[in-house]
């Protein structure tokens, strides 16, 4: 993979999530829908209140087919399975970054 798309943070408390991405600049969130404290989908909601561009990438087991209105509600860019394929998501992060023309 580039360099460009190799600083990868991860946060394992999902108090976290919403306090680090106020915190910090983010290029994309891959976000795990299925969070226990704070639903991944209202995590979503909270950062398109402050950045409409950024791309979100649900991480989720539950089949695209029941949760395809809610994605789209929340703001998720994109699904993928788990457990994702690396060259999947390889690939998603590219044409996210891919240089402009």
């Amino acid at each position: 993979m580039d360099k460009s798309l190799s600083d990868i943070i991860i946060i394992h408390s999902e108090n976290d999530v919403l306090a680090a991405y106020n915190s910090d600049y983010f290029d994309t969130v891959l976000l795990d829908i299925m969070l226990p404290d704070i639903p991944g989908l209202l995590v979503s909601k909270e950062i398109r209140k402050t950045n409409s561009h950024i791309p979100i990438v649900a991480l989720t087991s539950i089949p695209y087919s029941e949760i395809d209105q809610e994605l789209a509600n929340s703001g998720i860019n994109h699904y993928i399975s788990k457990p994702p394929q690396a060259i999947e998501l390889q690939n998603l992060l590219k044409e996210y970054f891919k240089p402009a023309a």
